[in-house]
């Protein structure tokens, strides 16, 4: 590439960053900045759950035709051809020439846009997670040079707008965690490069992340007995286009306290506020059941008061959930807490 396609390239680059905000506005000025005369530009990325194309950002286009790009268009002989391709195509490209389309002649020529180039954002040969669109007012403006360019931009765009990825998650979580994408009703989905969580066939944990999802709850911390002993856990909810939706993400619990499932649920009761009477009513134990395990918790946690533990506890996650009622009423837990994580 030349000085001016790799200076364009460096501020795409940073403009879509590493966290979940992207700088579109600065994607777009940059991709002018190598391409004057691009008048319209459209990124869609693909929703794994609703099984269509969703429009991610966009400058210049009317809503008909930004409309027409997402959703028809992917449908249409040329769709197929694009995607197809292994480079970005032009609209005089053959077999198909675009320009020939009902697409064109009935939507872009009327509106002006005389020239463009579309890619398809591709991880691997045959996983499409998204499309790239360009348009111009002047004939001609597009050809093997922007071709090249943006072919360059394909792999990078396509791993930000990759529907199974979370950069988020990505930058507060190690290697050590394991994650899936709840999906309510539906088929939980992979997510990156993780190992699925091993907890994601629990029904449990599945009704956990259909309550969860219906709060204003950012984050909840949590443990879990799981098939080879305790996990921590953490249900994260995401706004991010086609990310949306909440990460089950879970890591093995060490228990070094040597913490059994009762004192759990009792540390739970005390998170949520729960006298010994009450928690005792709902574990259906006596309350000198309870204030035993509560004097055991206190040793174990190091704490000198029922207050302190349930600070303690609720800041560590030794709580046990329950998507409705009970000791562990997921929305008395979350009560009051951050809408954002972390």
């Amino acid at each position: 590439m030349d000085p001016s396609m790799v200076a364009s390239a460096v501020r795409i680059g940073a403009a879509l960053g590493s966290s979940s905000e992207v700088e579109w506005d600065e994607v777009f000025d940059a991709l002018v900045g190598t391409v004057p005369d691009t008048c319209a530009a459209q990124i869609t990325g693909w929703d794994p759950v609703a099984h269509r194309f969703v429009i991610l950002a966009e400058r210049g286009y009317s809503r008909s035709i930004s409309q027409d790009l997402a959703y028809e268009l992917p449908r249409t002989r040329w769709g197929g051809q694009l995607f197809d391709s292994t480079v970005p195509l032009l609209m005089d490209d053959a077999p198909h020439n675009f320009r020939d389309s009902p697409h064109y002649q009935e939507n872009l020529r009327p509106a002006g846009l005389e020239d463009g180039l579309s890619a398809a954002l591709r991880l691997g040969p045959h996983r499409i997670v998204g499309m790239l669109h360009l348009n111009a007012s002047v004939a001609g403006s597009f050809g093997e040079r922007t071709r090249t360019f943006v072919n360059e931009l394909e792999k990078v765009l396509a791993r930000r707008v990759d529907p199974m990825r979370s950069p988020r998650f990505e930058a507060w979580f190690g290697p050590e965690w394991t994650a899936s994408r709840l999906v309510p009703g539906g088929t939980p989905l992979p997510l990156g490069d993780r190992d699925p969580s091993p907890l994601v066939d629990d029904p449990t944990i599945n009704l956990l992340g259909a309550a969860f999802n219906e709060l204003s709850a950012g984050m909840v911390a949590f443990l879990w007995p799981g098939p080879d002993g305790w996990y921590r856990v953490r249900l994260l909810k995401i706004t991010d286009g086609v990310r949306s939706g909440i990460i089950l993400a879970t890591a093995p619990y060490a228990n070094a306290m040597g913490l059994t499932a009762r004192e759990v649920d009792v540390a739970t009761g005390i998170v949520a506020g729960l006298s010994n009477q009450a928690i005792a009513e709902s574990l259906v134990v006596s309350r000198r059941t309870v204030e035993t395990y509560v004097e055991r918790l206190l040793g174990k946690l190091d704490c000198q008061s029922r207050g302190e533990a349930a600070g303690v506890a609720a800041r560590a996650g030794i709580i046990r959930p329950h998507p409705t009622g009970g000791v562990g009423d997921l929305h008395r837990l979350t009560r009051g807490a951050d809408p954002q994580w972390p």
